[in-house]
Formats: C-alpha cells, sequence, structure tokens
C-alpha cells in the first residue's frame, strides 16, 4: 500500500471519527432529557463495606417515538447494572432490548460494589445507550456516581429489607455494625424520614480498636398498605464522615392479592373473556381455597371458572356478556379465601359501544 493512500485512510477514518464523535455530542441532549437532573449525578457520601448500594434511575420517554435501551455500560469495576448478563465471551451486556414506549417510564438500577471495592471514588459513571428506530438514531446519557467506601465500618447484611408485610403486623430486622480504629467510637443515633420506622442500638463489645453494635429495624404495625423505601441514617461521631446512609426496602400487602379485570372494549351482547390472578404474597407462598365469589349485581351477565383446588396461585376467567347500556361499565366482586376473615375485593373495567 503506497504512503498516499495510507494518508488518505487515515484522514477518511479522521473524518469518520470527528461525525461520530459530533453525532454523539448532538444525541446527548435529546438522551439525557429522559433521565431527571438529579440523577445525572449522584453523590453517595460515605458507605459501609458490604452495604447494599444502588439507584434506581427513573428512565422517561419523553419523546413522540419509541426509544430502545440498547446498552448499559461503566467506567470501571465498582459499578454495575442488574439488567446485564454474562455472556459467553465472559462480557457483561444487556441481553435484549428495552423497549420504552412514547410517554412511558421504566426504571434501571446501577449498583455500587462495596465489597470488592474501597476508597475514594471520583470520575466514575455508568453509561446508558438509546435508540430511536424510527430515525436510526443513537445517544448516550451519562450517570455519574461518586463518594466513598469505608473499609473501617462494615455493615451485615447490607441494607434493610422487611420482604412482604402482612397489614398491622409490623416487622423487625437485625444488623450488626462493625468498626475496626478507635476504642472510643460511637454509633449514636439511627434517623428516618418515614414515621414508621425506629431503630433500638445495642453495644455488643469493645475492645482493641474494635466496635461492635445490632442494630434492631422496626416497622411499625400502623404503617400504611404500599411500598417501604426509605433511608436510614446513621449518625456516629467520626469527624469527617459521620453519617452512613442505610437503604430500607418493603413492602405492606395483603396475604393474598388479586388482580383487576379488565375488559376493554366491549360489544353490547357479545361475550368477553378476561383473566384474573388470584396469590398469596408470602415467602414460601401458603395455598389456598377460593370458596365463594360473589357479585354486587345480581343478573346473570358475568360468570365465573374457577377450581376448588387448594393452591398458592389461582387464574380466574370472567366472562362478561355486556348489556345494551353504552358508556364505562365496573362492578365490584368479592371473593371469600380458605384463612381470610374478611372478603377479597376486585374490580372489573371495560367501556361498552353503542350497539350497531
Amino acid at each position: 500500500m503506497s504512503n498516499t493512500l495510507v494518508v488518505r485512510c487515515l484522514a477518511s477514518i479522521g473524518i469518520l471519527l470527528t461525525a461520530v464523535s459530533t453525532l454523539h455530542a448532538q444525541d446527548a441532549e435529546w438522551a439525557r432529557a429522559m433521565i431527571d437532573k438529579d440523577q445525572l449525578k449522584i453523590n453517595y457520601k460515605s458507605v459501609a463495606k458490604g452495604q447494599d448500594v444502588n439507584f434506581k434511575i427513573r428512565i422517561n420517554n419523553v419523546h413522540a417515538d419509541d426509544v430502545q435501551v440498547t446498552a448499559l455500560s461503566t467506567s470501571c469495576g465498582c459499578l454495575s447494572w442488574d439488567e446485564n448478563r454474562v455472556a459467553p465471551t465472559g462480557q457483561l451486556v444487556l441481553p435484549a432490548a428495552i423497549n420504552i414506549p412514547a410517554g412511558q417510564s421504566k426504571n434501571v438500577t446501577l449498583r455500587l460494589d462495596t465489597i470488592r471495592h474501597h476508597g475514594e471514588k471520583k470520575g466514575t459513571y455508568g453509561t446508558v445507550t438509546f435508540f430511536i428506530p424510527s430515525k436510526n438514531q443513537f445517544g448516550l446519557a451519562t450517570i455519574y456516581a461518586e463518594g466513598y467506601i469505608r473499609t473501617d465500618v462494615v455493615l451485615q447484611p447490607g441494607s434493610v429489607n422487611f420482604g412482604s408485610v402482612s397489614p398491622n403486623k409490623g416487622a423487625e430486622q437485625r444488623l450488626t455494625v462493625s468498626y475496626a480504629g478507635r476504642n472510643n467510637w460511637t454509633l449514636s443515633s439511627a434517623k428516618f424520614n418515614s414515621p414508621y420506622l425506629s431503630a433500638e442500638i445495642v453495644e455488643k463489645s469493645r475492645g482493641n480498636g474494635l466496635v461492635n453494635y445490632d442494630l434492631i429495624v422496626k416497622l411499625k404495625e400502623t404503617a400504611p398498605i404500599g411500598p417501604i423505601r426509605d433511608q436510614m441514617v446513621l449518625v456516629t461521631d467520626d469527624a469527617n464522615n459521620p453519617q452512613i446512609p442505610v437503604q430500607v426496602e418493603g413492602k405492606i400487602e395483603p396475604d393474598i392479592v388479586v388482580t383487576d379485570a379488565n375488559f376493554g372494549t366491549l360489544v353490547p351482547g357479545k361475550p368477553k373473556d378476561a383473566q384474573v390472578i388470584v396469590r398469596s404474597t408470602k415467602v414460601p407462598a401458603k395455598p389456598f381455597k377460593i370458596e365463594k365469589f360473589e357479585r354486587t349485581e345480581q343478573d346473570s351477565s358475568v360468570k365465573v371458572k374457577k377450581t376448588d383446588e387448594i393452591k398458592a396461585l389461582h387464574q380466574l376467567t370472567l366472562t362478561f356478556t355486556p348489556p345494551n347500556k353504552p358508556g364505562v361499565f365496573e362492578e365490584t366482586f368479592f371473593l371469600t379465601v380458605s384463612g381470610q376473615e374478611e372478603p377479597i375485593t376486585f374490580k372489573a373495567k371495560g367501556r361498552i359501544l353503542e350497539a350497531q
């Protein structure tokens, strides 16, 4: 190959790289617009060794076209994406594109490795690669995460997760906090945002530069039904890093939950089926029997197909023959379930069209 041809090839490559760089710079603005500004730069401050630290990144498709997440990458081994899987090559890759329809949102999770990594982390980041199929357009959004992973404080387990909790029951989870350094190190308090959470701190041992605490985190019986997502802040007497944030998660839900029946668009006189799932939320799952199905209306427009089996998950088939009453249809149904004092309610919804 002549020197002239080599020069021309290198020049062409340079032009192509410049074009690609310019394309990414242009794409970044529309890509970054799909992530909240406060999530584009995360400061996790000071965290303990072994602590479970993750960031749920909400992607909002604010564009008129469907958008796909085609790749999730990181700048170092201290960060990883929960959605990635190990490929045959040994690399962590996204197994399939995540499609986000226009106007909808999805979460991806960026996780910090506090077991194999320690010390100050600056300039580390995760990257989300977006693609708009209708425009054949790629774009990147970079999420920076920085902070300090301590080696003198170890938290086990790494977070508080109550799992599934029955209403009016409350729950407790015990953690251990271990410190290596000063004999007089003190864990003075644990603070929460939620009024339904509290913690008891019990000193277990102290000596030879080692301090150990038991931390009993309590969820009150009065906590309402729904997800629990809070942050417990451990307050110590350290001069430089006095606070350690710890994630608190869980869900308060009935022992048995049921999905609503969505019939969608209905034609008068034409029967249509809808599936309803009734399942145990407990771990391990607790089998039960559906003893009775009741409805608020007394006509025969709705029929249900169920079994008398005792199992942890039931699938009911509701068949609705809509009357000639155009408009929104909605009705409440009741299930009597073995072991439950009160009936479980769910709704059926749909829209009945004008008769043709």
